[in-house]
């Protein structure tokens, strides 16, 4: 119901979760990383997740409320699903994985902020 408590900081965020993302996406190119299906739904789940992060931190509305609250659900699916197949596909992968999102946890706080406590975005004549 109010802004980020900390403003500047989620911005720093955004910005560092982006290039991180960006700098991995480039260099699994220049490795010659197959593209896949896989690939293309990292991408989605990934442009949801940094839009969510963005709006938030700068306190903008993209879309709408309803869309960012199944959004949400979504995201924190799919992100389940995907650690469910690299635990089963290879249980070592699982230490990487973990720091990865350990690194993603305030992305999916913003996330849900952004669809749950961002009221006066989404309804600006209640402000």
């Amino acid at each position: 119901m109010t802004a980020p408590r900390f403003p500047k900081a989620w911005l720093v965020y955004a910005a560092v979760l982006t290039a991180a993302v960006v700098i991995g996406e480039v260099s699994g190119f220049l490795r010659g990383e197959p593209f896949s299906w896989q690939t293309l739904l990292n991408w989605i789940v990934t442009l949801a997740l940094l839009t969510a992060t963005w709006g938030y931190a700068m306190q903008r509305p993209v879309g709408n409320e309803p869309y960012w609250r199944r959004a949400f659900w979504i995201l924190v699916v799919v992100t389940a699903l995907m650690l469910l197949r690299v635990a089963l596909a290879s249980p070592a992968a699982l230490v990487p994985v973990a720091a990865f999102m350990a690194f993603l946890v305030p992305a999916y706080v913003a996330a849900w902020r952004y669809a749950y406590r961002s009221a006066q975005l989404w309804n600006p004549a209640g402000r």
